[in-house]
């Protein structure tokens, strides 16, 4: 079984964060072979590409591309950055799955993601730091804040430093993530602006939705329900189109299945004298309403 086809098959029997791991690195190898033959011809067309995904926290220009707001949390431009972003969302997603499930995972992803450019564009319009957004970080950020919030006690191993709990990793991930904000005290950057502020709102989101759902109240219970409607209706749709394939037309009669039952008394008949008189006795037409009884 080659690459390709493990990978297909990952795709199709693994869980959301499986899918959301794999959609990540696609389309980042997508994005590398457009920069590639854009090199090539025309480099001006990887700039459009990355304008088209990028989400601007412009309020006015992202209201002309809504689309942005999601497809900018599944690209990345650097390697190493979407290396250290799916490492931390498959350590701490499988531990979110252990604790509550894959799709509150999903919903905690994605609202985090759009919380990463609500709250940027909500800051641009009060100090026109105006910037764009492509990176998964804030997604991850809230994946990781809302499993540090709900099992703020459990353990992990680092490395060099032993048994850390998530608590205090958390931490240290949302201090090294939030550090550039320091040094925009002395000078102005619009974009570092946009994206540690995107980084923060992915933050925000993690905790408020944890310490909300510890108590009782789930604001993501919505997305959870629309996730788990369509999928049934996706599932659905899957067996009726199986189903039609095999389904005989209702105006279709299999009289092969209803001459035997419509017939019962032939059939005793042709029983009884074949008990008298033995099969050869009956004709050709009782031989074939046995055959069809028995088959």
């Amino acid at each position: 079984m080659n690459i390709r086809t493990d990978i297909v098959q990952e795709f199709k029997n693994g869980d959301i964060l499986s899918k959301i791991l794999l959609i990540n690195g696609a389309l980042f190898v997508l994005l590398w072979v457009v920069e590639i033959l854009a090199s090539i011809t025309k480099p001006a067309i990887y700039g459009a590409v990355l304008s088209f995904l990028s989400a601007p926290t412009d309020g006015m220009l992202l209201l002309k591309k809504p689309w942005t707001i999601i497809t900018y949390m599944f690209f990345d431009t650097s390697f190493l950055s979407l290396l250290c972003n799916m490492l931390f969302l498959f350590w701490m997603g499988r531990l979110f799955i252990h604790l509550l499930n894959e799709k509150q995972l999903f919903a905690t992803y994605i609202m985090g993601g759009v919380a990463g450019v609500v709250l940027p564009v909500l800051c641009a319009s009060a100090t026109s730091a105006i910037g764009i957004l492509l990176n998964p970080i804030a997604a991850v950020l809230a994946v990781t804040v809302a499993t540090a919030t709900l099992a703020p006690n459990y353990k992990v191993y680092m490395l060099f430093f032993g048994e850390v709990s998530l608590k205090i990793l958390a931490i240290i991930i949302v201090a090294v993530e939030l550090l550039p904000l320091l040094s925009l005290s002395s000078s102005f950057n619009s974009q570092l602006i946009a994206v540690s502020v995107s980084k923060l709102g992915g933050i925000l989101y993690g905790f408020a939705w944890a310490k909300l759902y510890s108590k009782g109240t789930d604001i993501q219970e919505w997305f959870v329900r629309l996730y788990s409607n369509l999928e049934r209706k996706a599932s659905e749709s899957s067996h009726i189109h199986v189903s039609k394939k095999n389904k005989r037309d209702e105006s279709y009669v299999d009289f092969e299945e209803v001459t035997p039952k419509a017939n019962q008394a032939e059939i005793d008949r042709i029983l009884k004298k074949v008990a008298e008189s033995g099969y050869n006795s009956l004709s050709n037409e009782e031989k074939e309403n046995l055959f069809r009884h028995n088959s």
